[in-house]
C-alpha cells in the first residue's frame, strides 16, 4: 500500500472498529496559528466519539487537515488519528491520548499527544508524557522533518500553599537531532479564595547538533525564565484558567543573546446547547519556537466543540 493510501485506509479501519460502540458523539477544532515571520497554519479536524460518558470519557477517531502558508508559498498535510480519554473531571488524573499519523510532503510522520496522570499520594502527582509533530517551518515542511518527546514530571506539594512541578524529557527529529529538557516551576496560591496564583518558571533545552541546514532554530543551548500571574475560575458550570508573565531567554550559539520573553493566554471550557461542551484557547508567545528572529512572536486560537449524539 502507497504511503499516499496510508492514512485513508487507517481512518477507515479504525472507523469500523469503534462504530460497534455506543452511545456516539461527535468532535471538531478549529486553530490557527501564525507568528512574525508570516507563516501560517490553520488545522481543520472532524471526527466521531463512541463509547462517549462525558466529555472526559470516550473513544474515537478523527480526521484533519493542515494549511500551512507563507509569503505565497502554500503546503497541505493530511492525518487521522485515534482518540482515546478516561480522566477524572477534578484532578485529570488518567489518560487523555490522541495518536495518528500525518502525510505530508510524500513522507507519513506520526502525531499526537498522549498524557498519563496519576496521584500516588493527596499533595504528589506524577505525569507521564509522550508527543509527536511536525517542525512548522517552510524549509522543515518540505523536507518532512518530524518530532517525538518523551517526558515525565512530578509534582509536589510542600508547604500549604507552595508547589513544586518539575519536567524533565527527550526529543529526538528525525534528521538525526535531539535535545535533552528540564522544566521547573513553583508555584504559589497568593489569593486560594479568588482562585489566583503567582509562578516562577524555568525551562532549557540543549542540541545534539546545530547544523541542521537552516531548517528550524536550534541553538546550542536555550534558558527561558518567566514570572507569571495565573488564575483559575468557575462560573456558571464553565471553567476559565489563564496566564499572564514576562521574564527573559538566554540564546546561547557561540555567544549568549539575551532577550525579553512574554507570555499570555486564556482558556475557557464549559456547556452549550444542553449537553454539547465548547472550549476556547488564544495564546500569545513571544519567545523562540521552531523560529526565532528580533521580536519574534507566535499566537494561536483553538476552539473545540464536542456534541453527544
Amino acid at each position: 500500500m502507497t504511503r499516499r493510501r496510508l492514512a485513508p485506509a487507517l481512518f477507515l479501519a479504525s472507523l469500523c472498529v469503534a462504530a460497534q460502540a455506543q452511545p456516539y458523539g461527535g468532535i471538531a477544532n478549529m486553530t490557527v496559528e501564525t507568528d512574525a515571520d508570516h507563516f501560517s497554519a490553520a488545522r481543520l479536524r472532524a471526527g466521531g466519539l463512541f463509547a462517549y460518558e462525558s466529555p472526559w470519557r470516550y473513544y474515537g477517531v478523527a480526521a484533519q487537515q493542515t494549511f500551512y502558508s507563507q509569503s505565497g508559498w502554500h503546503r497541505n498535510a493530511t492525518g487521522v488519528l485515534g482518540l482515546w480519554r478516561d480522566q477524572a473531571r477534578d484532578t485529570l488524573t488518567g489518560i487523555n491520548a490522541e495518536v495518528g499519523v500525518v502525510e505530508v510532503a510524500g513522507r507519513t510522520r506520526p502525531i499526537g499527544d498522549v498524557t498519563w496522570g496519576l496521584r500516588p499520594a493527596t499533595d504528589t502527582g506524577i505525569e507521564l508524557l509522550a508527543a509527536a509533530g511536525l517542525v512548522e517551518t517552510q524549509a522543515a515542511i518540505e523536507q518532512g522533518i518530524g518530532y517525538s518527546f518523551l517526558g515525565a514530571s512530578i509534582e509536589q506539594k510542600m508547604l500549604e500553599r507552595f508547589t513544586v512541578i518539575a519536567l524533565a524529557g527527550y526529543q529526538p527529529f528525525t534528521d538525526g537531532n535531539d535535545r535533552a529538557h528540564f522544566r521547573a516551576r513553583v508555584i504559589w496560591d497568593a489569593w486560594p479564595e479568588q482562585g489566583i496564583n503567582l509562578q516562577a518558571r524555568w525551562r532549557q533545552y540543549r542540541d545534539s547538533t546545530t547544523d541542521v541546514g537552516g531548517a528550524y532554530f536550534n541553538p546550542e543551548r536555550y534558558q527561558q525564565w518567566l514570572g507569571v500571574v495565573a488564575f483559575r475560575k468557575r462560573l456558571s458550570g464553565w471553567m476559565t484558567t489563564g496566564a499572564i508573565g514576562a521574564g527573559q531567554e538566554y540564546i546561547h550559539n557561540g555567544d549568549t543573546t539575551v532577550q525579553p520573553a512574554y507570555l499570555a493566554e486564556l482558556r475557557s471550557e464549559g456547556p452549550v446547547a444542553g449537553e454539547a461542551r465548547l472550549a476556547v484557547l488564544a495564546q500569545y508567545n513571544r519567545s523562540a519556537g521552531f523560529s526565532n528572529g528580533s521580536d519574534y512572536w507566535w499566537g494561536l486560537l483553538s476552539v473545540t466543540l464536542i456534541v453527544p449524539f
